[in-house]
């Protein structure tokens, strides 16, 4: 007879607390919701830099300690990423070098500047960068060093910093998982030349779906709310006459956020330390009690850092300490016991088409596409196949009585492994 018999295997399931598991992004209060009903009547499409927008893009500078000059809203953070990219002047040939274990849409803008991406192997403990990699990939193409701070985790910028002075690169920072993050005191998004910020729905700073980018050079200013806002946007802001006579069409795109994005935007960064002081009391409780579970590796944050927003709780699981069990077995038996778990579900940029496919269905006549060989990334193939993804818990007075149970159905699973195997 099994003691505590596995859910998978016929017993009872230990987690008995419904979902979701994860609850986010916050309701509304009222003063948000009369804020967005109040906007209806006065304006539903803000073609300059006027009303909730201004005020999200004005309190976003004071969000970072008010190091950066010039602020930008976009209908989305791969709008920004877009804008980030053709702004810094990414054209047919360039080379943008980012990590190889990340979301897509970090790199993916390139290509439709038709420049090219190297991918650089990430750094285990902290899933950034590997800032050991980056000079061996340097070349007279490189322009660009793209640094995500991966999960919240701030990657090492003083040396990423140092590298880019010594080689004459831009560094431009992705900071969709770490609003709020800081390396060594000093805010995500204050280093780099270019920094942009995600607001998609499930963000600490939630729009919905925006993005922001941020800077303190006054060309990549105009160019990316060129490439982005025509009409009043462009005529109010862009100052210098070269680019100011493009006003009325800008570059030909149309990529601004509407205001009530931005209201939803405003009032999440308005309650940011709450949510902040919430989610890392959970994931730190998460993480600590994890510490008991001999297969789970716990998740790394140097003393050097605040992950801020910490996007993402995504331990690895160590095969060894389960006799070689298969991780989807693992998130299997884990499903069976009422875990909310998955794998992540970004892959490896080296095995997406976008990043290796001949000829480029994007653009036939584009010089050749660099191909990203696989074997060249030991750390984020490691990563991929051991991690995996818990909800980011974010309310300690409802999630505290879950994270208890995930905890007790992960010793669980280590206590009758030996069956889960026959």
């Amino acid at each position: 007879m099994i003691k505590n018999k596995l859910a998978l295997l016929g017993g009872e399931p230990l987690i008995n607390i419904g979902g979701p598991h994860k609850v986010w992004p916050p309701k509304a209060d009222d003063n948000e919701l009369e804020e967005i009903k109040a906007q209806r009547n006065i304006d539903i499409s803000i073609k300059g830099k006027t009303g909730p927008i201004k005020e999200l893009e004005d309190l976003f500078l004071n969000f970072l300690d008010n190091k950066i000059k010039y602020c930008v809203s976009f209908n989305s953070g791969t709008s920004a990423l877009l804008a980030a990219y053709f702004a810094m002047g990414i054209e047919e040939d360039d080379e943008v070098m980012g990590p190889a274990l990340t979301y897509h849409a970090a790199l993916s803008p390139v290509y439709f500047l038709k420049g090219n991406v190297i991918l650089v192997d990430i750094n285990k403990e902290t899933r950034c960068i590997e800032v050991e990699n980056i000079e061996k990939f340097i070349n007279k193409k490189t322009k660009v060093i793209t640094v995500v701070h991966q999960w919240g985790h701030p990657a090492d910028m003083d040396k990423i910093m140092k590298i880019a002075k010594e080689h004459s690169l831009l560094v431009l920072e992705d900071c969709s998982h770490a609003h709020g993050s800081r390396y060594k005191g000093k805010m995500c998004g204050t280093f780099g030349d270019v920094a942009i910020f995600s607001l998609q729905a499930q963000k600490m700073i939630f729009a919905g779906e925006g993005g922001i980018l941020v800077t303190n050079n006054e060309k990549y200013y105009n160019r990316a709310t060129l490439l982005g806002h025509y009409r009043d946007r462009s005529k109010e802001e862009v100052k210098d006459s070269k680019y100011n006579e493009y006003w009325q069409t800008g570059f030909g795109l149309k990529l601004r956020i509407s205001p009530f994005n931005a209201i939803v935007a405003k009032h999440s960064l308005m309650n940011y330390e709450k949510h902040k002081k919430n989610r890392h009391r959970c994931l730190n409780y998460l993480n600590e009690g994890l510490k008991e579970i001999d297969y789970i590796e716990n998740i790394y944050t140097d003393e050097h850092v605040d992950r801020g927003a910490w996007y993402g709780f995504k331990p690895l699981y160590i095969k060894e300490k389960l006799y070689d069990l298969d991780k989807d077995k693992l998130v299997e038996a884990l499903r069976a016991e009422g875990m909310h778990i998955s794998a992540p579900s970004g892959a490896i940029l080296a095995n997406q088409p976008l990043y290796k496919n001949i000829p480029d269905l994007m653009f036939n006549n584009r010089k050749a596409k660099k191909i990203n060989k696989l074997n060249n990334y030991p750390n984020a193939i490691d990563i991929q196949k051991r991690a995996l993804s818990l909800p980011t818990f974010s309310n300690w007075d409802r999630d505290k009585n879950i994270i208890d149970q995930y905890i007790l159905a992960f010793k669980k699973i280590q206590d009758n492994i030996k069956y889960l195997k026959k």
